[in-house]
């Protein structure tokens, strides 16, 4: 009689490929971009409370945030200067529905008030920013 209480070799290794098999398989369906979206429109609802923030600290800062659809970017500028340009990934396309320019009055109030829009080119999932006439209120749209 022999005693058999453990594995071989050979059964530890077949098992190992068959584990590294799966994995390979199932590891590319896994969305490398979840939450992207929501990450930038936090991010965009930063860059339009500091450009407000600085227009109600400062009279005449001239910040602005500049919109370009072609390019999917934005930036954050005072007057001709760039202090900040964020680029989204090609899979996304972005849109303003009120021109191409964010910017306040001393008070806090939008000039051009409107939506951001950040669309998944993929899924067509959208996530919007609305920045509200009158008050200057940015929030996230479910």
């Amino acid at each position: 009689m022999s005693n058999n209480n453990g594995f071989t070799l050979i059964e530890m290794v077949f098992t190992i490929a068959v584990i590294s098999i799966v994995l390979a398989v199932a590891i590319p369906k896994f969305d490398l971009d979840f939450g992207y979206m929501d990450k930038m429109a936090s991010e965009f609802v930063m860059d339009v409370r500091f450009v407000q923030t600085e227009h109600m600290k400062i009279a005449d800062s001239n910040y602005e945030i500049k919109i370009f659809k072609n390019t999917n970017t934005y930036e954050v500028r005072q007057s001709l200067d760039v202090e900040k340009v964020v680029c989204f990934k090609e899979r996304y396309s972005i849109m303003y529905n009120n021109g191409d320019t964010i910017s306040f009055t001393n008070d806090g109030t939008p000039i051009n008030a409107g939506t951001f829009t950040i669309t998944d080119k993929k899924t067509m999932e959208t996530k919007k920013v609305s920045i509200v006439p009158g008050t200057g209120r940015t929030i996230i749209l479910e």
